[in-house]
């Protein structure tokens, strides 16, 4: 054993990750396979994607049902992600079509925005998908809400979306 391992120790292996290639990216295990991450474009912007593993704890997990749900919702992107901004906007907004906006904290006063304006300000920056179909969309709310983030939960259905603000 020489010095240098007496005084600092033996380092320990790193563990090996396990990675599952896909037509659209590549997903590796974050944590011991409970669940699985890669990044795509998701109009234009990089969105983390996570995949939770069908069954943990399990010897060999696989993503299969979850990265189903992952392919629907990236062949179908523009419909999931005009359909997600949506339900965003209509959290926020009034009855003259306006969206309530705090701003970026600096201002007072700060005048609402159309919808539309709302809208094209939004960029998905994260999808968590679960196995049972269960669907979560972060995204940054930087400039509108301060610092905050919304945070859109549905199921692979679509038909009923919540939006919380978060941070």
């Amino acid at each position: 054993m020489s010095i240098l391992s007496k005084l600092f120790g033996n380092k320990k292996p790193e563990r090996e990750f396990k990675v599952v290639h896909d037509k659209y990216c590549d997903f590796t295990d974050t944590d011991d396979v409970s669940e699985y991450k890669g990044t795509v474009k998701w109009h234009n912007y990089d969105c983390d994607i996570v995949l939770d593993v069908d069954e943990y704890p399990s010897e060999n997990p696989t993503i299969e049902k979850a990265l189903a749900v992952f392919h629907m919702l990236y062949e179908n992107m523009e419909n999931w992600d005009r359909k997600v901004k949506e339900c965003a906007a209509a959290e926020f907004m009034d009855e003259n079509g306006m969206v309530e906006i705090w701003g970026d904290g600096k201002e007072d006063n700060v005048p609402p925005m159309p919808k539309e304006g709302f809208i094209n300000n939004l960029d998905v920056f994260e999808i968590h998908i679960k196995e049972n179909g269960e669907l979560t969309f972060r995204i940054p709310a930087d400039g509108l809400f301060t610092d905050h983030e919304l945070v859109i939960e549905t199921d692979i259905s679509g038909e009923n979306m919540t939006c919380s603000l978060c941070g």
